[in-house]
């Protein structure tokens, strides 16, 4: 459930000193000050591996000294316990369920949803000693790990999630799906999440979706009449295929749709079908000629009418998708949320869950502090903030007002530079500014 908070400080205060310390209270976990109580303990986790991603006890204690906390390594490292565990994962299921409201983009694409929304999932291998609590998919994979369920709202940068669950179930179960849509919002999402009755749900509700079909797609003409796409596509004279059809393969359960279709260059078509084949293979069959013509092209299904979205808008709209992908790359890549040092189970599962936290907080200060330019790097500005994480601890203990540091990095970030424009081939931002598809140039 979702408690909406007016400004970051706000939700910030409302983490850290409010929910925090009456979770710990619940799970028992501080009996009597010592050293830390729930709000400086969480700090040091939080914010100390927001700062070195990859320290070990030595690091964390001396930032916690920082914080006028004078721990020993030692009892720093006693503290990382399976009730310490618990405590970080309902502090960090407390921190997902907190909205703020970040400024909104108003220009171009985006602007005609009141809400784009990114779905995908990522998951986390943990030791096999974690099994009885976080179930993997075993055989090749690992037979714990974790998979984390995000909605990302492009107009907003919102985020919903991550929403934490075995690495072995399909991230549709994951509980990020079954948030509801805001009436007439886009929802995005690659051939992993394609449903026939999700989408129906969607169209039923009035929300749009856009994403890739699955691999055994079945189509149908408006008059239910089934129709060989392969044919179709390739006796087709325009570069961008734009048909109305009927999704699905039970006439009952039909979704009228729209199929937007791009031929891929022949290189590409080549390694696709290579890898259908293997699959297939290692699965002891083999792929039908409709899966291995269909290989040659980038399919898109949508309910959203033509005269609203152009398939050429359509398709610039699929590819912001890779933005979720991009902030996957900055939690594993610069937050290491799937690297740790120890082989102690409940070392490592908080070690995992504030990472989680510091990658929320990190996340709730990017979107509320440089959102409001669409071409900033993201990337840059995550490395720009953690060089700063000393002024959000001040904040947080009191010795500068923290509107005035929230302040302070708004000016710091605002003053990070652009990803400057390209000749050739455009970034995404300026892509969804224009509507216009590089491929098609």
């Amino acid at each position: 459930m979702k408690t909406s908070i007016s400004s970051l400080p706000a939700a910030l205060q409302t983490l850290f000193f409010e929910r925090a310390p009456q979770l710990a209270k619940e799970e028992h976990l501080v009996k009597r000050k010592r050293c830390f109580d729930a709000s400086s303990l969480l700090i040091t986790l939080v914010l100390g591996w927001l700062t070195h991603p990859l320290a070990g006890p030595s690091q964390l204690a001396r930032f916690a000294h920082t914080l006028g906390v004078k721990i020993s390594k030692q009892a720093l490292d006693q503290r990382l316990t399976q009730p310490t565990a618990r405590w970080l994962l309902r502090v960090l299921q407390e921190a997902v369920g907190l909205m703020i409201f970040p400024p909104v983009l108003s220009k171009g694409l985006l602007a005609r949803f009141p809400a784009v929304i990114l779905e995908d999932a990522s998951t986390i291998e943990l030791p096999a000693l974690l099994a009885p609590l976080w179930k993997g998919c075993g055989g090749n994979g690992s037979s714990s790990s974790l998979k984390l369920g995000v909605r990302y709202d492009l107009r907003s940068g919102q985020l919903f999630g991550p929403i934490l669950q075995d690495g072995k179930r399909h991230e549709t179960t994951n509980g990020v799906h079954a948030l509801p849509l805001a009436s007439k919002a886009l929802w995005i999402a690659d051939a992993g999440y394609y449903a026939i009755t999700f989408l129906r749900s969607l169209h039923a509700q009035g929300s749009f979706f856009l994403m890739r079909p699955c691999g055994n797609l079945v189509v149908s003409t408006p008059l239910g009449e089934r129709l060989d796409l392969a044919a179709v596509l390739s006796a087709s004279p325009q570069k961008v295929v734009d048909l109305c059809v009927r999704l699905g393969s039970v006439p009952r359960l039909w979704l009228a749709a729209r199929l937007i279709a791009l031929p891929v260059d022949p290189l590409t078509a080549a390694k696709r079908r290579e890898h259908i084949m293997e699959r297939a293979r290692q699965r002891g069959h083999a792929p039908s000629a409709v899966t291995l013509a269909l290989a040659g092209w980038n399919l898109l299904v949508t309910n959203v009418a033509p005269s609203m979205l152009t398939a050429e808008e359509a398709l610039v709209l699929y590819r912001s998708r890779w933005q979720i992908e991009l902030l996957f790359k900055v939690w594993k890549s610069h937050g290491h949320i799937d690297e740790w040092k120890s082989k102690n189970a409940d070392h490592i599962l908080c070690e995992v869950y504030a990472k989680l936290l510091a990658m929320l907080v990190e996340h709730w200060m990017l979107v509320t502090m440089c959102f409001d330019d669409p071409h900033r790097s993201w990337q840059l500005c995550a490395g720009l903030l953690r060089d700063h994480v000393s002024l959000l601890r001040d904040g947080l203990l009191g010795r500068l007002p923290l509107k005035r540091v929230c302040s302070l990095l708004h000016r710091i970030l605002a003053d990070s530079a652009s990803i400057p424009a390209r000749a050739n081939r455009p970034n995404t931002s300026r892509q969804l500014l224009d509507g216009k598809y590089w491929g098609l140039t």
